[in-house]
């Protein structure tokens, strides 16, 4: 990458101008099970959205800028913004610049931001702190681990000091607010309520199994249930 381009996100497969359906991680950026949702032959293709310096942690309303940017200068229009957890942050904060170009969003394991208390999880010690993320052993077991609990507790700074800005953004889209029944982010049907604050059009809310890293098991179908009602 060169010097001078600031960090961003990129992409994957590149934005060509049509509708998009964009999919942003939150912590830890994982994006591999996206191939298993895109089947041969069945459109449209969910896109990844990656930071292109993962160690580079920017904060969440200057990443939904980012993304904001890098889709308009593609010129893509219709597009659905599916965001995981601190994702779904950014794809609020993405919808809310892009305004009409966006059909819909899709929001799991997160709650509306004024019902998501402050993370105690930035003033951990490093191993306390991967326990809690459930980090893999070749992070959690190496001497790498203290390179990663440095960004993991940036991330959760820059989330706290969110959480705590005002005002919201509005998002003139439908959205589709997904908890997991045991995720401690999104297990409360009623807070998920509340993400109709935060839009000029409808809410709807589903409950799944699981915890918060459901998203890496859901099913293609399921996701597809949910894009599809974006349509109506």
């Amino acid at each position: 990458m060169n010097a001078q381009e600031p960090a961003n996100y990129v992409v994957s497969p590149p934005l060509d101008g049509g509708g998009a359906v964009v999919f942003v991680p939150g912590l830890g950026g994982r994006t591999k099970f996206v191939d298993r949702w895109n089947e041969p032959g069945r459109g449209p293709v969910i896109r990844r959205a990656v930071w292109s310096e993962p160690m580079n942690v920017p904060a969440v309303d200057e990443r939904g800028a980012a993304l904001a940017s890098l889709i308009d200068r593609a010129d893509a229009s219709d597009v659905v913004l599916v965001g995981h957890s601190m994702g779904a942050l950014v794809c609020l904060e993405a919808a809310g610049r892009l305004d009409r170009r966006v059909r819909g969003v899709v929001v799991m394991c997160q709650y509306p931001p004024h019902r998501t208390p402050v993370s105690p999880l930035a003033e951990l010690p490093d191993r306390a702190l991967a326990a809690e993320l459930d980090a893999p052993p070749h992070i959690a077991d190496t001497a790498a681990l203290p390179e990663y609990a440095r960004l993991w507790r940036s991330e959760y700074r820059l989330l706290n000091r969110y959480l705590e800005s005002y005002p919201r953004p509005m998002v003139n889209a439908p959205i589709v607010a997904v908890g997991a029944k045991d995720d401690a982010s999104s297990w409360s049907s009623e807070n998920l309520d509340e993400w109709h604050s935060y839009t000029t059009e409808r809410l709807s809310v589903h409950m799944v199994a699981g915890g918060h890293q459901m998203v890496e098991e859901l099913p293609s179908e399921t996701l597809r249930e949910w894009l599809s009602t974006l349509s109506c």
